[in-house]
């Protein structure tokens, strides 16, 4: 039987302390609270209570069954558990006023069963749990989840407005190696109900089909979709959520609420999508882990007479752009043939660096990274880039420059191409903004593109014509004509301004 309880944070737990010789008045302030926690038979079990007081807002976590000292005052409480079977889960939620010692209950025995299916169902080969989440409509801290088999829930009712339950239905595959996923949920406001029992519509889903490849990552990999509410409805993000793992490369759909979701991979590395909105009844194709991951497209920009390297990914993966955490490598900053900054980073490294810069000229960013602890024949080892462009110290404003990204087509699932076949390549010119208003961003233009590619890691480099048709530059690469094998990729793009960029990737993608 699977459980999964809302995991209580690192809080910090302020408890009053009473010195010697202290005020009698001072000591009539605090009393104490004991929270009973029974399951279905009445039985007292473990249970973490969240309690909050809605004067102070001191909010920490406290065990069931246990007295507690805490200031007098009026507190919200959350609590979620297991009965002593080890199947029934129990959820409730409800206010209580502390004034000296206070006793309170959770009792199982109240609980009214949460009842959560989707329709028309997903059908068989299906393992069905449902979520329920008792919050407060004051989105305050005291909240708390938990998740059972079908059948086997209970929320503790309360008639008090200040309280709201989500609840939530997820249909996971029995296979784990294939099939789809399923996840519903609904917010029932103004209390929480003597009972649920909901069929929520496929309708309201959004389909995301996750084709994730293998090669730049590998191995098993663990997937999650986050729900963000968007400042509206927060408790529906304790029972939006879906985490589960795969062999790469695998593919799947999940079809989930429609909404703002977060989708991330995490193996040896971690990608993620950032938050974006999907709507109900769409569906939505997502491709992780294609070849090549390199360089994103940030630009360095200047302010107030510094330089700001921002926080471009030398590993960003080509759709999901944020992570490509394991990089380690140099970055360096030179000026009229001086260098005015160098740092080695680490993956634990977080870099921003800003230096300042003498004035308005010519200056050249080096970057050199590369992701250690992978498996042998992993893709995307190694990348640099190398800007040259002219900086306006005493504007605010981002650099003109343009920024390879390497989109090979036709690779199969393993970023592989077949052994003797030519391979064409997609030459992104990236210049991506700051998301700041207050930085001008400049025009610009491409003027020429020159290309190579490598089957030695590095030994030679082949040039190779880059063609732009349709608006889209690409490049024909000839492949090994037996395998296995890897080829790297290289381009220098200059722009109409004169400044100009150079983009490596080791590795980009195999030959088999």
């Amino acid at each position: 039987m699977r459980r999964t309880a809302a995991a209580a944070s690192a809080v910090t737990v302020l408890v009053p302390l009473l010195l010697a010789g202290a005020s009698t008045a001072s000591a009539a302030t605090t009393g104490s609270l004991t929270v009973r926690t029974l399951d279905r038979s009445g039985k007292a079990v473990y249970a973490q209570v969240a309690v909050y007081n809605t004067k102070t807002y001191d909010f920490r976590y406290i065990e069931g069954n246990k007295k507690t000292s805490l200031p007098n005052g009026t507190y919200e409480l959350a609590s979620s558990f297991v009965g002593g079977n080890s199947e029934d889960a129990i959820v409730g939620g409800h206010s209580v006023k502390v004034s000296g010692a206070t006793t309170t209950t959770f009792d199982g025995r109240k609980g009214r069963a949460v009842k959560v299916s989707l329709s028309p169902a997903p059908g068989s080969g299906y393992d069905h749990t449902v979520t329920a989440a008792v919050c407060t409509v004051d989105n305050s801290p005291a909240t708390m989840s938990i998740s059972a088999d079908a059948g086997d829930l209970y929320a503790i009712p309360n008639s008090s407005r200040a309280y709201e339950l989500s609840y939530g239905t997820t249909y996971e595959p029995h296979s784990t190696t294939g099939g789809d996923f399923w996840m519903a949920s609904a917010t029932h406001s103004r209390g929480v109900p003597s009972g649920v029992s909901a069929a929520l519509k496929k309708s309201g889903l959004t389909n995301l089909k996750v084709s994730a490849r293998s090669g730049p990552d590998s191995g098993q990999a663990q997937f999650s979709f986050s729900y963000s509410s968007g400042g509206g409805d927060d408790c529906s993000m304790q029972t939006n959520g879906l985490w589960f793992q795969r062999d790469l490369p695998n593919s799947f759909t999940a079809h989930i609420p429609a909404g703002s979701w977060d989708v991330s991979q995490q193996s040896h590395d971690f990608v993620y999508s950032g938050h974006h909105t999907y709507a109900a009844g769409k569906t939505t194709s997502l491709s992780i882990g294609h070849a090549v991951w390199g360089p994103g497209g940030k630009l360095p920009y200047t302010w107030y007479h510094q330089l700001y390297f921002g926080d471009d990914n030398p590993f960003a993966d080509p759709k999901f752009t944020a992570g490509g955490v394991l990089a380690s490598g140099t970055l360096k900053l030179t000026h009229a043939g001086k260098t005015l900054y160098q740092h080695n980073y680490s993956p634990s490294t977080q870099l921003d660096p800003h230096p300042r810069i003498p004035g308005s000229g010519w200056y050249t960013l080096t970057e050199t990274a590369h992701r250690s602890g992978l498996p042998s024949g992993s893709l995307s080892t190694s990348s640099s880039l190398s800007l040259h462009f002219y900086a306006d110290a005493g504007k605010n404003q981002q650099v003109r420059d343009y920024i390879s990204r390497f989109w090979p087509e036709g690779l199969n699932s393993r970023n592989q191409a077949a052994a003797g076949s030519t391979t064409t390549v997609d030459l992104g010119m990236q210049r991506l903004g700051t998301d700041d208003s207050t930085i001008g961003r400049l025009s610009d233009g491409v003027k020429s593109v020159r290309a190579w590619y490598t089957t030695d890691n590095g030994t030679h480099w082949k040039a190779t014509a880059a063609k732009l048709s349709g608006g889209k530059w690409t490049i024909a690469v000839h492949n090994p004509a037996s395998g296995p094998g890897r080829v790297g990729l290289r381009s220098t793009v200059t722009d109409t301004h004169g400044d100009s960029s150079t983009t490596t990737v080791y590795n980009a993608y195999a030959v088999s």
